[in-house]
């Protein structure tokens, strides 16, 4: 591997097998080194080598024309993720919320994915199970609502309202045809909202259906689409968010009622929000690039780059496969496992380490990413071993205790070790659902 570069000192990220762990750990010296040796360099040389120490400010632009040399392996930014994702060095903390805010949201379309999701980043001695994160929500330590991209996230209370607010713009600037084709306009809207807050005040939650059936004692048209854009944009303007399910529905409710803001805590001004928002992203799913957090925020571009911009001062920055990728400078070097030993996890459905990019393929090949992600939008739950997937899985109840079904996308990357690296995993995802582990079952890999 090149050197890559990084803005906070020379502590480059890590990954979990040994060979990840060796390459970070090399390129650590070699940072290193290379630190040890630039104070005798003239200025120019020690400002190519070290932007950010000698001179001021960099320009995105000017910063990628100085590391056409500098590339980090596809080993080595698996790596990287894997630690960043807190799929190796876990959370040993208790706390729900942690957890998500290191994310800064969690996609939550699908709720009992979206639990295991965060529960999978807990050491097995934080004892995180699907209730604790049941219970962080009902307790509003967690929230959830249409966040990022509009679509449902898991978000940190503390975070609602300034992502939120952050959001938005860019949304309802998307979404203005769909709403104009509703005849949903400003107008509609003075009506719309202030009758959604009368048929949920006094602590309300709603089912959907209830709640529809209550605007239209108002008078609201809820038919077709209308009833969708209406609960989106009232959330999207920080007026509702979901409630406790009722059963397996979702329920709606005031997000002022749910979570009242304390008055002490004022919320970050934009320019603030966007370098958080920044650099929650690059510390937990670098190395990344500029398109995948343009993407996975769902800012406008300029907004996107401005962040990142901003961010720069703790991230490290090399190349992989040509484009320019950060990640957290904080990010620590792991001690070395056996190399012997594989890593296998259970990713969940929509899991941040497969979904949270543009370009997946250092993740899965692309000749096997139609079995994990329909062309419909959907994220199958996915085998990873080593970092990258390896075919899908399946969990269901019997008799009391979790079966577990996989799909290798091929016999061979299920060694022994890696079946009892797997068999570590199906015992860890069936303490979290407080079940026994029943049986392992090997299937066929979707077409």
């Amino acid at each position: 591997m090149g050197e890559f570069r990084h803005r906070a000192g020379c502590a480059p990220g890590h990954g979990g097998a040994a060979r990840n762990a060796a390459a970070v750990r090399r390129a650590a010296g070699r940072c290193a080194a290379a630190r040890s040796h630039g104070a005798g360099l003239p200025e120019t040389a020690a400002r190519a080598l070290f932007p950010g120490r000698v001179a001021g400010p960099h320009a995105l632009h000017d910063r990628k024309r100085r590391l056409s040399s500098q590339n980090l392996s596809r080993e080595e930014l698996v790596g990287l993720r894997l630690a960043s994702h807190r799929l190796v060095s876990p959370f040993s903390t208790r706390r729900i919320e942690q957890a998500v805010q290191w994310s800064g949201a969690v996609q939550a379309q699908e709720y009992t994915h979206a639990r295991w999701a965060i529960g999978s980043r807990f050491a097995p001695a934080a004892s995180a199970t699907d209730t604790s994160i049941e219970q962080a929500v009902a307790k509003r330590k967690v929230i959830r609502t249409w966040a990022l991209r509009g679509t449902l996230h898991l978000v940190a209370a503390a975070d609602v309202r300034w992502l939120l607010a952050l959001a938005a713009p860019a949304l309802l600037t998307r979404t203005a045809a769909s709403y104009r084709d509703a005849k949903l306009d400003a107008a509609a809207f003075r009506k719309i909202l202030p009758a959604v807050r009368q048929c949920l005040e006094g602590g309300q939650q709603l089912t959907r259906a209830a709640l529809f059936e209550e605007l239209a004692r108002r008078r609201i048209d809820t038919g077709g689409h209308r009833g969708g854009l209406i609960l989106y944009r009232a959330a999207q303007t920080g007026l509702i968010c979901l409630g406790l399910p009722s059963g397996k529905q979702a329920t709606y409710t005031l997000l002022d009622e749910w979570l009242p803001q304390p008055a002490e805590a004022p919320e970050p001004s934009r320019e603030d929000g966007l370098k958080r928002l920044a650099q929650r992203y690059f510390t937990s799913h670098g190395p990344a690039t500029l398109a995948d957090f343009t993407w996975w925020s769902g800012l406008a571009a300029g907004e996107a780059k401005a962040a990142l911009e901003m961010a720069l001062p703790g991230l490290s920055e090399a190349l992989h496969a040509g484009s320019t990728v950060w990640w957290s400078a904080r990010t620590p070097v792991p001690s070395a496992s056996p190399i012997s030993t594989p890593m296998v996890h259970l990713l969940a459905g929509f899991d941040e380490y497969l979904l949270g990019y543009t370009d997946r393929t250092p993740i899965i090949d692309k000749a096997q990413a139609g079995k994990v992600m329909t062309p419909n939008g959907l994220f199958r739950p996915a085998l990873l071993v080593d970092g990258r997937v390896a075919g899908t899985w399946q969990a269901e109840t019997r008799e009391g205790a979790l079966v577990l079904s996989v799909a290798p996308f091929a016999p061979a990357l299920l060694s022994r070790k890696a079946g009892a690296a797997l068999q570590e995993a199906a015992q860890r995802h069936a303490a979290f659902n407080g079940l026994a582990l029943g049986e392992i079952r090997n299937g066929i890999a979707p077409k």
